[in-house]
């Protein structure tokens, strides 16, 4: 009697993803949390520098440009001189 090995013809089940007990452990989800919190950090910033891009006078004080347009009208360039 000879001791063989015989696969028996059923089909493999498919593969549908990691099996159901196998969840992320707690240094995966500290990691995707914080992966998670850069990519907010990096949109909020992206929409402002856009906001920025589209209208950058918004972001001013007025009174600077007031200000310094009084001056010029009234003549006085006292950088400029030297």
């Amino acid at each position: 009697m000879s001791n063989t090995w015989t696969l028996s013809p059923e089909p493999l089940p498919p593969s549908t993803g990691p099996p159901v007990g196998a969840g992320l452990d707690a240094e995966q989800r500290t990691v995707f949390a914080f992966v998670l919190c850069l990519l907010v950090v990096l949109v909020l910033l992206m929409v402002r520098c856009v906001r920025i891009l589209l209208d950058p006078y918004s972001r001013m004080p007025a009174s600077s440009w007031t200000d310094h347009k009084e001056a010029l009208e009234r003549g006085q360039f006292d950088y400029a001189l030297v």
